[in-house]
């Protein structure tokens, strides 16, 4: 048997310069379900749960950046609210359900924005699903217009 260089079919009879339409269908198939699977855990990673991520650090900030009747996320780890004048709060900033950082926070609750879990902002309690557990508490003190929030 003798090589020909100029024929271009492959020993499965498939043309490689000329390649069959089920050949490109199926690599675009293959090429696209790789696209949605590397997407769904870029998604999702960023809402993974971590056991290890409660906060171990302290936080400062000055008590001006904490809004009457709302409250602030500070360094991705916490979230303090002043729910009335003078009255702080401190909780995670990490969402009980999937580990999302919860980022806004209302007169009436602290809220994920993944799957829009609402917490009380006086206690953490979770006020509507999905998630089923309440926010880590922790303690919050004022000295001289600074709140200090004390990790575990």
């Amino acid at each position: 048997m003798t090589l020909d260089p100029t024929r271009t079919d492959t020993a499965d009879g498939q043309g490689a310069a000329n390649p069959s339409r089920r050949r490109v269908m199926k690599t675009a198939g293959v090429a696209g379900t790789v696209a949605v699977i590397g997407g769904s855990v870029a998604a999702t990673s960023a809402c993974s749960s971590d056991e290890e991520a409660e906060p171990t650090k302290d936080a400062n900030l000055p008590v001006s950046d904490v809004p009457v009747g709302s409250g602030t996320v500070i360094e991705d780890t916490y979230v303090i609210t002043q729910p009335k004048e003078g009255e702080f709060f401190a909780f995670s900033s990490v969402c009980t359900h999937q580990g999302c950082q919860v980022t806004r926070v209302t007169e009436e609750a602290i809220i994920c924005p993944c799957h829009s879990s609402n917490f009380s902002v006086t206690t953490g309690e979770v006020m509507s699903g999905p998630a089923e557990e309440p926010l880590p508490k922790y303690d919050v003190t004022e000295s001289g217009g600074t709140l200090t929030v004390t990790g575990k």
